[in-house]
C-alpha cells in the first residue's frame, strides 16, 4: 500500500500541534463522561439505573479492560498497515456509534454492554497517540506541548461538568442528551485526525503482543518501574469509582446533588490539574522522572486520605484539587514516560505492555475496592490505598538514577 511520505520534522511538528489543540476541544467533551473520579457514566448507572456492584465495577473498569485488549489491537493494526492516524480516527468514529446506541438504551444490561464497548473501543488509540507523539515532537519539546493539549481539554472538561451536572439535576434523563453530543464529538475528532499525516505502525517493531511481554523479562530496569507504577496503580484506582459513591449513595450519609458531585469530584479536580499541568509538561522535559513520580504520588496520597475522612464538602474538595494536582503530571508521565526508557522505534511495544499491566490492575481494583467497602468501612479501604501508595513510592526511589541514566543515553542517540 502506498503511504505519502511526511513533511519536514518542523512542519509536520506544526501541523499535529495544530490539529491536537483542535482535537483537545472535542476530546474535553467526550472526557467528561468517564472523567477519572467523576465519571458520569458511573453516576448514572447509580442513580438512573440503580444498577449492582457488579455492574458499577464493569463500568469502573472499562477503560482498563480495554488496556488489557490494547496490546492485541495494536498488533492487528500494524498488520493491517494504515496509517496510524487513519487508525485512531476509525476507533472515535466506532466509539461514537456506541455512544449512539447507549444513549437510547433502556435496561442497565444493555447500558453496561454499550457503555464497557465504547470506552473498550476508545482506548485502543493510546498506545498509537504516544507513538504519534513520540514521533511528531522533539524531546526538547514534547512535554510542553502536550501539557497544551491536555491542558484544552481539561478546561473543556471543567466547564462541560457544571453544565452536565445542572443537565442531571434537571432530569437524569437528559443523560441520553449529553452521549448524543458526546457522539458528535468524537466524530469530529476523526476529522481532525485525518488532517494529521502518519506513516503505518512498523509491524516488526510492534511486535507480536506475547513477545512483548517478555520486555518484561528482558529489560530489568522497564520491570522494575512496571512494579512499582502497579502498586501505585491499585490504591489509587481502587479508591477513584468510590469517590462518587460515597457522594451519591445515601448509605454513606452525604446524597449530594448531580451537580455537587461533578463540582467537587469532577470540576475541582480539573482546574488544579490544568494549574498544574503545564508547569509539569516544562518539568517532565527538565526533571529526573523517578523524582517527580514521587512529588505526585505523595499528592494521590494525601487526596485518598482526606477525602474519605471527612463529610465535609469543602474538605472534600481541597482532597479532589490534590486529586488534580497529582493527576496532571500523573497523565503527562503515563503517556511519556516510556519515551525516556524505551530504544528508538520501539515506544509502542514498551507502550503496549505498560498498557497491559494497567489493565490489569485497572480491571481488577474497582472490583476490589467495591468488595471491601461490602466489608469494611470506607475509611478503612482509603487507608489501605493510601499505604499501597506509600509502598510504591518506596520502590520509585531505586530507580531514580537508572532511569537518569538511560534517558541520557537515549538523548545522546
Amino acid at each position: 500500500m502506498f503511504v505519502a511520505p511526511l513533511p519536514h520534522p518542523d512542519e509536520l511538528a506544526r501541523i499535529t500541534y495544530k490539529w491536537e489543540r483542535i482535537r483537545s476541544l472535542l476530546v474535553g467533551m467526550i472526557e467528561v463522561i468517564w472523567q477519572p473520579g467523576a465519571s458520569v457514566a458511573l453516576l448514572i448507572a447509580i442513580r438512573y439505573f440503580d444498577a449492582d456492584i457488579f455492574s458499577k465495577s464493569i463500568v469502573s473498569a472499562s477503560n482498563f479492560l480495554g488496556f488489557l485488549i490494547a496490546p492485541f489491537s495494536l498488533s492487528l493494526f500494524a498488520k493491517w498497515g494504515k496509517p496510524i492516524t487513519r487508525n485512531m480516527g476509525l476507533l472515535y468514529v466506532a466509539t461514537a456509534l456506541l455512544l449512539t446506541g447507549a444513549a437510547f438504551s433502556q435496561s442497565i444490561g444493555f447500558y453496561v454492554l454499550l457503555m464497557a464497548l465504547a470506552h473498550i473501543t476508545l482506548m485502543q488509540h493510546l498506545p498509537m497517540n504516544t507513538e504519534m507523539y513520540g514521533t511528531h515532537f522533539t524531546t526538547d519539546h514534547r512535554g510542553h506541548r502536550i501539557s497544551t493539549v491536555f491542558l484544552i481539554a481539561g478546561s473543556v472538561s471543567a466547564c462541560a461538568s457544571l453544565v452536565v451536572g445542572r443537565v442531571l439535576d434537571i432530569h437524569l434523563n437528559g443523560f441520553r442528551f449529553i452521549y448524543l453530543i458526546a457522539a458528535l464529538c468524537a466524530l469530529g475528532v476523526a476529522v481532525c485526525l485525518h488532517q494529521i499525516p502518519s506513516i503505518p505502525l512498523d509491524r516488526h517493531k510492534v511486535g507480536n503482543p506475547l513477545h512483548n511481554v517478555g520486555l518484561i523479562k528482558r529489560d530489568k530496569l522497564f520491570a522494575w518501574m512496571l512494579f512499582a507504577w502497579m502498586l501505585l496503580g491499585f490504591g489509587n484506582l481502587m479508591t477513584l469509582p468510590l469517590r462518587i459513591e460515597y457522594m451519591a449513595n445515601p448509605e454513606f450519609g452525604i446524597n449530594a446533588s448531580n451537580q455537587v458531585i461533578l463540582l467537587i469530584t469532577g470540576v475541582t479536580p480539573l482546574i488544579a490539574r490544568l494549574v498544574m499541568t503545564r508547569m509539569v509538561g516544562k518539568l517532565f522535559d527538565r526533571m529526573n522522572l523517578v523524582t517527580l513520580r514521587i512529588f505526585l504520588n505523595l499528592l494521590l496520597l494525601s487526596s485518598i486520605l482526606l477525602f474519605f475522612s471527612t463529610q465535609n464538602l469543602w474538605v472534600m474538595g481541597i482532597g479532589m484539587a490534590l486529586l488534580g494536582c497529582g493527576m496532571a503530571g500523573g497523565r503527562i508521565l503515563w503517556t511519556l514516560w516510556v519515551t525516556k526508557l524505551a530504544p528508538p522505534g520501539q515506544t509502542s511495544a514498551y507502550m503496549s505492555v505498560h498498557m497491559l499491566s494497567t489493565g490489569l490492575r485497572g480491571s481488577i481494583a474497582p472490583f476490589l475496592g467495591y468488595f471491601l467497602i461490602d466489608h469494611i468501612p470506607m475509611f478503612t479501604v482509603s487507608l489501605i490505598g493510601g499505604c499501597l501508595t506509600l509502598i510504591a513510592t518506596a520502590l520509585f526511589l531505586p530507580a531514580r538514577k537508572p532511569m537518569q541514566e538511560r534517558g541520557e543515553q537515549l538523548a545522546q542517540g
